[in-house]
């Protein structure tokens, strides 16, 4: 919703505010009903306009009422000039209202009318009306027709403030029709021509029009700057309540939008308090609606289907559908997070039934707009056949008065052009009653099309979201069954490697474990694939120290490459920090990606991994990254490299089954970069080797500081925990169970869910790690129980740990909603869980 709201908010206050300003002074609505009392005649008419007028906002209805008073006078007593005024009130009234056709055609009349009288101000200020209908209904190109229309007479009339206004409404269109740049320019010599002539109304509204275009290309600090120079240029004097109360509705979507829920509620306050002191129901049930949003974002749903419900109950009274279904939407997703489906189900029914409404609405005005256009050409054709009437009349008499010898031949000509007249319009009422019939025919066989087509996407976007949803559970599985083996795998390796034993075994251990974490990254490839595909990608921040994990890239494809006899060497600058903040994962797994692509396209030659410090700028406590990853193979043509980076793309179309790979590794490598503030890019010829590079930008510690957890911080030290360890498979218990040991802790093992309940009812422990998957209850329903206080658990505050091979964002966003504190993925590397029960026992 993020496009439609500011839009939205400053379209009202345009309408109500730069045509009849509405001041809603009580004093002088009063004192009209009393000079009322006492009018008649044209006196009367001109008070009932006026209260019209004052009544617009608040009262729309009553203002038709005063309006249909007045034209019935004007009418009556044949003053032409109150009852184009009368037509032009009913209009504003009813599109107030949202009942645009009837607007436009009150519009059309008051028009017709001041063209009559040759009010040329009248004219334009229909024009600039008709030209809103026309952008609402969305016809863009008509209204932008009524607005020039209505800039060229205030040009003529040297009316600047009419011209401004006419201005930023054309810009409004031009901004519609996918033309920022041509709306900027508009809105700019509006706000010149305000200033020249010191109207604040018209320099906010400049403003703010230009905020909006900054909104609609999510510059949000840009747009925010000239919302709150807007309301500077106004809370500089007097009144501009309607004006005040949009753009403080304005901050506050995009502070809510910047997360700054606190502030976006202050700012929507203070628009409710402006619109309810002016009586201003659209604008009530516009602020209502975005209170409720920002409270349901801020997780506060209780009083988000408060202020919903409220700004659904004045829309469906003023009929402002927009604002209606919005709220449906927004009630049905709020019942939905509390878990309430049944109410949700309820709420989107209503708002699919009333989007159905509106849509349907929609193309009977487009069929009324249509046939309004019939109307006007065949009134059109009649006032010719009048004009026509009248000059043959006159004609006549001129003739009889004359020459009388002409007289019996005139007659004649008379009657001929007068059945000659008749067979044309006989003719031409069967050719319209033909086109109507045609046309109904078409609107009702593309009505059904469409009905058809929605239907059919209704469909195949259920199938879609059925088949995304089985892939999602798929990855989880695949993730988890993968996952807990390695766990065992690189678990052992570092128990071993840590014992005394032979140094030739430790380098091969470390190799077996390098590889295995390079198989997991392949692994993990597939899964952050899905992840970007959801746009879900989110980078951890930890403690690690560079050269570990550069030589854990170097160790994976040490075998590879002295089988191939390929030369495999690193070098790091000095003036890069030992020890970095960041993710590590996203950075190794891009490691892994390039190197490992450097190594299947080289046959022999070598291959250097060179890191030193890049030299884009960064701020205080971060460092830039640069890497380059070299090697002597085939090369890539220059052609493939636009295309490398895209999603299964390799430099032939036989690359997979020559050299293996799905062709994703860049396309995640990219997207991880970029995630780290830098970029990725290739220099390389067919033939003679590529040079990958790619920067990133990463915090850092100073030396004197401890970074990551080394082996002395998990020997026995300090105070010892007691942790119960709920794992379904043994292999992954024992490699828990013996990293514990090592840290000086003791342990001791639940099977499952119930079996972890049962223990934590018995005995005392510092803290649980808890796997998610296991038989009889998982992790999450044993964790929400813990919390719960079920089975009479001792410390329902205990703090849990997830230990799982699930590696999808979604299962530690349910891990922390459950109630968990911390959240670690197998393999576990025994630093990270070192570092997890260090701060359990600060």
């Amino acid at each position: 919703m993020k496009k439609i709201i500011p839009a939205y908010i400053f379209w009202i206050m345009i309408a109500t505010s730069s045509l009849f300003s509405q001041t809603f002074d009580t004093n002088t609505r009063d004192s009209l009903k009393q000079k009322l009392t006492e009018a008649s005649g044209i006196e009367r008419i001109e008070i009932l306009i006026k209260l019209a007028d004052k009544m617009l906002v608040s009262d729309p209805d009553r203002s038709i009422q005063y309006a249909n008073e007045a034209l019935e006078m004007a009418v009556d007593l044949n003053f032409s000039s109150g009852e184009a005024d009368a037509y032009f009130q009913i209009g504003e009234a009813y599109l107030l209202k949202g009942e645009n056709i009837r607007a436009l055609d009150f519009y059309l009349k008051a028009q017709k009318m001041y063209s009559k009288n040759n009010n040329r101000s009248g004219q334009a200020k229909s024009y600039n009306s008709c030209g809103r209908v026309y952008k609402l209904l969305g016809d863009f190109s008509t209204a932008l027709d009524y607005h020039l229309k209505a800039m060229r007479i205030y040009e003529n009339l040297d009316d600047k403030e009419g011209l401004a206004n006419s201005m930023i409404f054309t810009g409004i269109v031009y901004r519609n029709l996918g033309n920022p740049e041509l709306a900027m320019d508009y809105y700019n010599k509006a706000e010149n021509m305000g200033r020249q002539i010191d109207d604040r109304r018209i320099i906010s509204s400049a403003m703010v029009s230009r905020g909006n275009i900054f909104w609609y290309e999510n510059e949000n600090d840009k747009a925010l700057h000239l919302y709150e120079e807007a309301l500077a240029s106004l809370d500089e004097s007097e009144g501009y309540g309607d004006e005040k109360s949009g753009i403080y509705n304005n901050i506050g979507n995009v502070n809510r939008q910047n997360g700054n829920f606190k502030y976006a509620l202050d700012f929507y306050q203070k628009s409710l308090e402006i619109s309810k002191n002016i009586g201003d129901k659209n604008l009530i049930a516009v602020t209502l609606k975005n209170i409720g949003i920002t409270y349901k974002m801020s997780r506060d749903y209780d009083k988000a289907i408060e202020y919903l419900n409220e700004s659904r109950s004045i829309a469906e009274q003023i009929r402002l559908l927009a604002v209606n279904k919005e709220s449906l939407l927004e009630l049905s997703e709020t019942w939905s997070k509390i878990g309430d489906y049944q109410k949700a189900l309820m709420y989107y029914k209503e708002y699919t039934s009333l989007n159905e409404s509106i849509t349907e609405e929609q193309a009977s005005d487009k069929i009324s707009i249509m046939q309004l256009g019939y109307h006007l050409k065949e009134e059109a054709q009649k006032q010719t056949i009048r004009e026509f009437d009248l000059e043959m009349e006159v004609l006549k008499e001129k003739n009889i008065r004359n020459v009388i010898i002409f007289i019996t031949l005139l007659a004649v000509s008379f009657i001929f052009i007068l059945w000659t007249r008749y067979k044309l319009k006989l003719k031409k009422n069967q050719e319209l009653r033909l086109m109507n019939a045609d046309l109904e025919k078409r609107v009702e066989e593309r009505t059904k099309r469409l009905r058809e087509e929605n239907e059919r996407r209704r469909i195949a976007q259920e199938h879609a979201e059925m088949a995304n949803e089985t892939k999602n559970k798929f990855l989880a599985n695949i993730s988890h069954e993968v996952r807990t083996p390695i766990n065992a795998i690189i678990g052992f390796c570092d128990l071993t490697m840590k014992s005394d034993i032979n140094p030739d075994l430790r380098v091969n251990l470390q190799r077996i474990k390098d590889s295995t974490e390079h198989l997991l990254a392949l692994i993990k490839d597939v899964l952050d694939y899905s992840q970007i595909d959801k746009g879900r990608t989110q980078l951890k921040k930890v403690k690690f120290e560079l050269k570990m994990l550069v030589e854990s890239v170097i160790n994976a494809f040490y075998l590879d490459a002295k089988s191939k006899k390929i030369k495999l060497t690193y070098h790091i600058d000095d003036n890069l920090p030992k020890n970095l903040i960041g993710d590590k994962d996203a950075l190794r797994q891009v490691m892994y990606n390039l190197v490992g692509n450097a190594l299947k396209f080289t046959e022999s030659g070598s291959i250097n991994v060179d890191l030193k410090v890049s030299d884009q700028e960064t701020s205080d406590g971060q460092v830039g990254l640069f890497c380059s990853i070299k090697d002597t193979g085939i090369g890539i043509s220059k052609m493939k490299q636009k295309l490398i980076f895209m999603d299964f793309t390799q430099e032939h179309d036989t690359s997979s089954r020559k050299y293996g790979g799905a062709g994703l590794g860049l396309t995640i490598s990219k997207h991880f970069v970029e995630l780290m503030d830098g970029n990725i890019w290739v220099e390389s010829d067919k033939g003679a080797g590529s040079n990958f590079m790619f920067t990133a930008v990463l915090e850092y510690e100073p030396e004197k500081q401890k970074t990551s957890v080394t082996e002395e911080d998990t020997s026995p030290n300090g105070k010892k925990l007691h942790v119960l360890i709920a794992e379904d498979n043994i292999l992954n218990a024992q490699v828990i169970v013996a990293f514990l040991n090592r840290m000086g802790h003791t342990s001791e093992v639940a099977k499952n869910g119930l079996e972890a309940l049962k223990i934590l009812s018995e005995k005392d422990f510092d803290a649980v790690l808890m796997d998610i998957e296991m038989p009889e209850m998982d992790g999450l329903e044993a964790t929400k129980a813990i919390r719960m206080g079920k089975d009479n658990v001792k410390d329902p505050e205990i703090p849990i740990v997830a230990l799982t091979a699930h590696a999808l964002k979604d299962y530690e966003e349910k891990s922390m909603q459950a109630g968990m504190n911390n959240y670690l993925t197998k393999p576990v590397d025994i630093n990270q869980l070192s570092e997890v029960l260090q701060t359990l026992k600060n």
